[in-house]
């Protein structure tokens, strides 16, 4: 991050393993805060999505991959058939040839954890059910409504 960022946190909220190992008792102020300084982000923080989406683009870019310049959340390929649009963490990927998505996986196992749902099932919450003969996909949230 450019700037730190700083927060308190009770002590009373932190689990008495998490105070043993990293010996928070001898930093608990009067107050009953354990202070803390946040250097390179944190899950909560206005700044994390822009933090994560810099690094992604960093690191996808040497494979070829770039967000698309008028739509936020689309990245494709340079010369690949392949797209695909990024909500928080979920992947929705377009590509006419599987070696093209397996270059993509590829490239994010260097970083990232991922599993993947080859049927594409579920995007963003919403239940996909695809039916390649007539060209449809339906899109609902069983349990919801």
């Amino acid at each position: 991050m450019e700037r730190y960022e700083y927060m308190r946190i009770p002590l009373r909220l932190i689990p008495a393993e998490i105070i043993k190992q990293y010996n928070l008792n001898e930093l608990i102020e009067p107050d009953g805060f354990v202070y803390i300084e946040i250097r390179k982000g944190m899950y909560g923080l206005p700044q994390a999505g822009i933090i994560a989406h810099n690094q992604l683009k960093e690191h996808l870019a040497p494979f070829g991959y770039a967000p698309c310049r008028h739509t936020p959340g689309l990245w494709k390929h340079a010369t690949r058939n392949i797209m695909f649009c990024l909500v928080v963490d979920d992947f929705g990927i377009k590509y006419v040839n599987k070696d093209d998505a397996n270059h993509l996986f590829d490239a994010l196992r260097q970083k990232y954890t991922s599993s993947i749902d080859w049927e594409g099932k579920l995007f963003c919450g919403i239940t996909l059910t695809w039916n390649y003969q007539q060209r449809t996909c339906d899109l609902s949230m069983p349990g919801y409504i």
